[in-house]
């Protein structure tokens, strides 16, 4: 039914139970009111024509499609009568689409923090709603770090970002014709992660991109880790998927649900039917759910600036750092000591300030670091080590200036996280 209304023009309105005319119009045009509606899963507002028949709408937005209980009356433009009734005609249904699937290969850097958020994916969208365009691109482009869209889901207070863009590592694995499981337990990946992962149904093939972030406080110890998920494909069976994460519905709570991964409770959050978001603490972890855009700007100045300007174009995984002091930081000194069992690291990471490091999948991976000491003799230290570590070796880069330095060289991806230990040792005993 279109909403009674009367002309802008305060003439006389003639209504029936179609729609309302002005008295002067020809009778073959009529004056009807749209609808406002806001999406019940993202908030967006949007106009319609009218209120639809089956009392659903489709998000512009977000693709999901809501049922319509609200809305607020606004002005529209003359339309014929044969428009009126196309536009109350259902929507068209259609198939689901499948879910695309293949080979898994974790980048060793970021593997434990990866596999830890990507147990998680639900709700089904019509077929009728393509993918966004990005989602759409070759699995193994990669995008810039200020292009991911799931960056703009990461709270503002954190402190440690990164991401994994999965398309550019497993095409790697196949040109090189590695076997992805083989190749991550070599890197030191528990294998039970890789079981968890296949326990669930999951590979990283379904996924876009995964951005994570967390923030490590200066004055107390507190667990918080957010992950956003965007995937090219919906799962095809959602409710199997949340039976396996043993998912329960929160209350009051619409697309929220409590879940528990590796033994450890979270959220999950439903931002649209390819963007979920995973995080340990409901409040903080995911106060960006909103989504602050694409850029990473919302995170605080100095991590924001290492984001835009040092992670490579071509990173296809990533990890960068606000410019703080880590080793005065509990969270820091608890996983140092305890975790890792190197006290002598304390000291080293005592003269970093800030930090990135990033993975390239070309022709030739590559390892990218940038380190901003405390200080121009700290800068300088660094960039002797880089030089000793290049030698003659005119395919390995470094260099930086003051408080600065870089790395840039040639590596086997199953050696990075090794390969970083190195340089923590080597500077220890120095």
């Amino acid at each position: 039914m279109i909403p009674r209304s009367r002309d802008p023009k305060g003439e006389r309105v003639t209504c029936d139970s179609l729609s309302c005319r002005v008295a002067a119009t020809p009778p073959d045009h009529w004056w009807p009111m749209s609808i406002r509606v806001s999406c019940s899963t993202c908030n967006t507002e949007f106009t319609l024509p009218e209120v639809p028949t089956n009392r659903r709408g489709l998000c512009p937005r977000c693709h999901d499609e809501f049922p319509v209980r609200a809305w607020q009356e606004v002005p529209s433009s003359p339309v014929s009568a044969s428009e009126v009734a196309r536009q109350n005609a259902p929507l068209p249904t259609t198939s689901r689409p499948a879910a695309r699937k293949s080979r898994m290969l974790l980048l060793p850097l970021l593997m434990a923090i990866v596999g830890l958020g990507v147990a998680l994916w639900a709700m089904q969208r019509p077929a009728q709603v393509q993918p966004p365009p990005e989602l759409e691109r070759p699995e193994n482009e990669v995008l810039p770090a200020t292009r991911l869209e799931g960056v703009g889901y990461l709270p503002a207070d954190a402190n440690i970002v990164f991401a994994v863009q999965p398309g550019a590592v497993l095409a790697y694995a196949r040109r090189t014709n590695q076997d992805a499981r083989d190749l991550i337990v070599k890197a030191g990946i528990p294998a039970r992660v890789l079981d968890s992962l296949a326990n669930l149904g999951l590979t990283l093939g379904q996924f876009d991109h995964i951005a994570g972030a967390t923030s490590v406080s200066s004055d107390r110890f507190e667990l918080r880790l957010t992950m956003a998920l965007v995937l090219r494909q919906p799962i095809e069976d959602e409710e199997e998927f949340l039976a396996r994460l043993k998912a329960r519905n929160q209350t009051g709570a619409k697309g929220r649900h409590d879940v528990e991964f590796a033994g450890l409770p979270m959220t999950l959050a439903r931002v649209s039917p390819t963007i979920w978001v995973l995080g340990v603490d409901a409040r903080k972890d995911l106060e960006g759910v909103g989504g602050h855009g694409v850029g990473g700007k919302q995170f605080p100045a100095e991590l924001a600036k290492m984001i835009a300007q040092n992670v490579p174009a071509d990173a296809a995984a990533w990890v960068a750092t606000n410019d703080e002091r880590w080793a005065e930081k509990p969270g820091v000194k608890l996983a140092i000591e305890l975790g890792l069992k190197k006290p002598e690291w304390l000291p080293i990471l005592a003269q970093g300030r800030a930090a990135m490091a990033a993975i390239s999948f070309g022709e030739q991976p590559r390892l990218k670091l940038y380190v901003k000491t405390v200080d121009d003799v700290s800068g300088k230290r660094l960039r002797t080590y880089f030089a000793q570590r290049a030698g003659a070796n005119n395919k390995i880069q470094y260099g930086g200036e003051g408080e600065s330095a870089f790395f840039d060289s040639p590596i086997d991806p199953a050696n990075t996280f090794a390969t970083l230990q190195q340089f923590l040792g080597d500077t220890a005993k120095k």
